[in-house]
């Protein structure tokens, strides 16, 4: 076979490489490498850019700003969707590289990078959001490893990534800034960029165990255990209607996967489990059952869970919906059967405070009206759909919700008008965990609850409910 000058054979393939890819393919071990034997003649690309070789394992591009240099697998698949070099990736400027994990790669490319582990998979990140995200320290930082290809925004402005534990959202106007935890959670109700607050522009700052973030038009605040935000709101008549405590959009993507498909699936395969063919077990448990409702009835004060308990047995895995009423009486505990934490009244109030305060200071930073909505995290600062009610856990109560809706004006202290209203939202999987290994009463209740489960007696629910609005106006 001839072959031309600088150009290489490598019989059986009828295929010569040639000049600057023929040489890195021979680095790499030429046909006993990854990428195998050619399978195609040296390419000009379009506009002549550079030039390609494809081999059966991938392709080695070349140009003379940046070197020939092998794409190939997840990377060159990734590559294409980007148009190859016609594209805003352009040519690579690196081979694969090995991260410190010895698993996970990158490479690296005229216009940005492409980023793979076995658990994200291949993503292309560029531009000011690669340089945010290699400041906040790259794949070992906060957010992880990127879940998606830089992606424009559905305004047609801004443009983002999503990684493990967060996003980079950037537009002209704020540049690229990060957000996730609970901050992100409650701005991706709230619309996120197309929302009340619009792009973030500037990353979270911590006060202790407090983080809020600035965004176009407001800021979002995680402080004590409690999540809120403020923004400007331009109320022509300064009242707040009915749906201003409505959880926003309401619950997202709900009902929301059981626990089968989250911590409790080693838990949820061992549903009716237990073989009791004399049903002698069955029996113990109904009676066992039928003794833990009657210690609530002898506790006092736990008719919520008593309500709850009984419907474990009466009604197996069939969720409940709370009406207004029953969801006031549950908000407004006043005796903890747990000092350590909170009563209902006690949460609400705090949940009141809080917010009035944060939407004062931003009403006067602004010299403008400002509107104020909270939402609730647990007391782990892990963002939840519920706040603590009362008792340790929820052996005993189901955990509520509280959103808020505030308008203040600007003022002097003990002067701001202030107009407030709140509602409380139940939303509780009600369900056991095994691992109680206690002599409480909770810790009994769950013994007898988590067998009653792997025999097939009952299955866990959900319970849902809405309380009325609560309205208030003074100063402040």
């Amino acid at each position: 076979m001839a072959t031309q000058s600088g150009c290489q054979a490598y019989p059986p393939s009828p295929f010569s490489v040639c000049g600057a890819i023929r040489d890195k393919y021979n680095q790499m071990g030429g046909p006993t490498s990854f990428l195998l034997f050619p399978k195609s003649a040296e390419k000009a690309n379009p506009g002549n850019t550079g030039k390609r070789s494809d081999f059966f394992g991938g392709s080695i591009y070349w140009s003379a700003a940046s070197g020939a240099h092998p794409v190939a697998h997840d990377f060159l698949t990734k590559y294409g969707d980007h148009s190859y070099e016609q594209g805003f990736l352009r040519y690579p400027t690196t081979d694969e590289i090995v991260l410190d994990d010895g698993v996970s790669r990158r490479q690296e490319f005229q216009g940005g990078r492409i980023y793979w582990n076995p658990v994200t998979w291949a993503h292309s990140i560029g531009g000011e959001i690669l340089d945010k995200w290699l400041a906040l320290g790259g794949e070992t930082g906060t957010l992880g490893f990127p879940t998606s290809d830089e992606t424009r925004t559905p305004d047609g402005v801004g443009r983002f990534n999503t990684f493990q534990n967060g996003s980079i959202y950037w537009s002209p106007d704020t540049g690229a800034h990060a957000v996730f935890g609970p901050i992100e959670w409650f701005w991706a109700l709230a619309g996120r960029e197309a929302g009340v607050y619009g792009y973030p522009i500037d990353e979270p700052t911590y006060d202790g165990d407090d983080v809020s973030q600035d965004f176009e038009k407001g800021q979002i605040v995680l402080w004590d255990g409690q999540l809120g935000g403020v923004h400007q709101v331009d109320y022509a008549d300064d009242e707040i209607g009915d749906d201003d405590t409505w959880v926003f959009p309401e619950y997202p993507e709900y009902p929301r996967p059981r626990r089968e498909d989250e911590d409790f699936a080693d838990l949820w395969a061992k549903w009716n489990t237990i073989e009791d063919p004399s049903g002698d077990q069955k029996e113990d448990n109904r009676n066992a059952a039928a003794a833990v409702d009657g210690g609530m009835i002898a506790v006092g004060g736990l008719d919520n869970a008593r309500y709850l308990w009984k419907r474990l047995y009466q009604h197996p895995g069939i969720d409940v919906t709370l009406d207004a009423s029953t969801v006031n009486d549950w908000m407004n505990e006043t005796s903890p059967h747990d000092s350590q934490f909170p009563t209902p009244v006690e949460v609400r109030a705090k949940n009141r405070d809080n917010t009035v305060a944060v939407a004062i200071r931003m009403a006067d930073m602004q010299n403008r009206p400002f509107n104020a909505i909270l939402m609730s995290v647990n007391r782990k600062n892990k963002l939840s759909w519920e706040t603590v009610t009362g008792a340790k856990d929820d052996y005993y109560f189901s955990l509520g919700h509280h959103s808020m809706s505030v308008i203040v004006k600007p003022g002097t202290v003990g002067n701001h008008p202030v107009r407030l209203a709140q509602q409380a939202h139940i939303y509780d999987i009600y369900d056991y965990s095994e691992n109680n290994n206690g002599d409480g009463y909770g810790d009994v209740a769950a013994a007898v609850a988590v067998e009653g489960f792997k025999l097939g007696i009952i299955k866990w629910f959900q319970v849902f409910g809405h309380g009325s609005q609560i309205k208030w106006e003074g100063l402040r």
